[in-house]
């Protein structure tokens, strides 16, 4: 990838406009999986005697191995075309839910959490390759249109996690658990033909070296893709256990519950463009601060917190939460891409090598996932002992630690930022934090 800047300079407008368009739909695709059976699988575990624990572990196991491949993904960018890194995971992770679908004949509970864990976890691994491929591409081919960019890649992949439990439970409602399953898998294994397409954006002869990935070990880069899983924790902590809890309460269906994931998904999809095209002329330290404050005051409200006496469960409630909670997360997870660039920019005299925003953007795609993986999971857990209500309503809690964390953060890179101004002038390229 190093040769991507030059290569991309190369391309017309109407080239890129081309590109970011087949990159998005790969995305699309390939993202289906993960949020597909979050509406259905609670219910179809409970009537199959596997735990709640289970289920947010097989939820949660797709996200967890996409962690571990986003920083070998960085090292696959200097070996190989992103042709090959699109058409051959994608073809496999439509393979494998197709394969998904068979776990409906395995008699043993045991037997369907073990294959299940495994096929998500293969999933994982074709979502993380494609993810970082995507990503490091149009950060390369839009230099300055970082935030914008990021913004309408997170949108698409909300697209498809808002489409992915409304289309679980159609399919489950209407045909089972294997019609669930067989019909994303070869819409995914179908999205191949676009990625023939794709313009072949040649790497250079210099392979990414290791020494990059110890980037990965900067304490600011770290902190502020932790905010990102941490808003991530926030936006996937009640997938699992929604659809019991709107079912003992509301006495609606799994279909309601798909349609309310849907729309908490849909407003990131309305929101994230024109917070992305915000973060790229601003300042984007401002919108993790305003993130911050009011993501643990909304999610307060999803249960509602039974220590809010005064808020009455409902489900217009639920769902104006639902969507407030679509506008924050991305607040929240947006600018840290720019943040990581510029923290790096700052230390190292406004340098930024290709190698190195390669490593960034593979730590930036993979904490999404971890938060995803620790949201899913942990919810599971503790639903065995919690309602609904109380269990967000802690989290909510908890997080105001993680928030005011992050204010700290910001004041001290604001301080870092300051006194190397002081002492070195080419520092002063970098994006101002105040």
């Amino acid at each position: 990838m190093e040769g991507l800047h030059s290569v991309a300079g190369t391309l017309s407008r109407t080239r890129k406009v081309v590109l970011f368009g087949i990159i998005t739909c790969v995305l699309f695709f390939a993202f289906v999986f993960y949020s597909l059976p979050a509406a259905f699988l609670p219910l179809y575990d409970q009537s199959h005697d596997v735990s709640s624990t289970w289920t947010g572990v097989l939820i949660g196991a797709g996200p967890l191995s996409y962690v571990f491949v986003c920083p070998l993904s960085a090292l696959l960018l200097n070996t190989f075309s992103n042709k090959k890194l699109y058409i051959v995971p994608t073809a496999s992770l439509g393979i494998v839910t197709m394969l998904f679908s068979l776990l409906d004949f395995v008699p043993s509970a045991d037997i369907f959490v073990g294959f299940g864990f495994l096929l998500r976890i293969v999933q994982g691994i074709c979502g993380g390759i494609i993810s970082v491929t995507s990503f490091a591409a149009l950060v390369a081919i839009y230099p300055d249109r970082v935030a914008t960019v990021t913004a309408l890649a997170e949108t698409v992949l909300n697209g498809a996690l808002a489409v992915g439990p409304f289309l679980g439970s159609v399919l489950y409602a209407t045909g089972g658990f294997q019609l669930a399953f067989f019909v994303p898998g070869l819409l995914i294994l179908l999205s191949v033909l676009p990625e023939c397409f794709v313009p072949q954006l040649t790497t250079s002869s210099k392979a990414t070296t290791w020494r990059s990935l110890k980037t990965l070990l900067d304490p600011g880069i770290l902190f502020a893709a932790w905010h990102c899983s941490a808003c991530q924790i926030l936006l996937n902590y009640h997938i699992p256990i929604l659809s019991p809890y709107v079912e003992r309460v509301f006495g609606e269906s799994v279909v309601w519950a798909g349609t309310a994931l849907m729309i908490n998904s849909g407003s990131i999809c309305l929101s994230a463009p024109f917070l992305g095209f915000l973060i790229d002329r601003y300042n984007p330290y401002i919108f993790l601060v305003i993130s911050s404050i009011f993501l643990p005051i909304c999610y307060m409200f999803i249960g509602p917190l039974p220590l809010l006496s005064f808020i009455e469960p409902s489900k217009g409630q639920l769902l104006t939460t639902l969507m407030c909670l679509g506008f924050f997360v991305p607040m929240g997870c947006t600018p840290v891409l720019l943040v990581m660039f510029d923290i790096y920019k700052t230390k190292s005299g406004g340098d930024l090598p290709q190698s190195v925003q390669n490593v960034i953007v593979s730590l930036y795609c993979a904490s999404f996932p971890i938060g995803s993986f620790l949201g899913a999971t942990i919810s599971g857990i503790v639903a065995e002992k919690y309602i609904f209500e109380w269990s967000t309503g802690i989290l909510a809690l908890v997080f105001i630690a993680e928030s005011l964390a992050c204010l700290v953060f910001c004041w001290g890179v604001h301080l870092m930022k300051k006194n190397r101004k002081l002492f070195k002038g080419e520092y002063s390229e970098t994006t101002p934090i105040l």
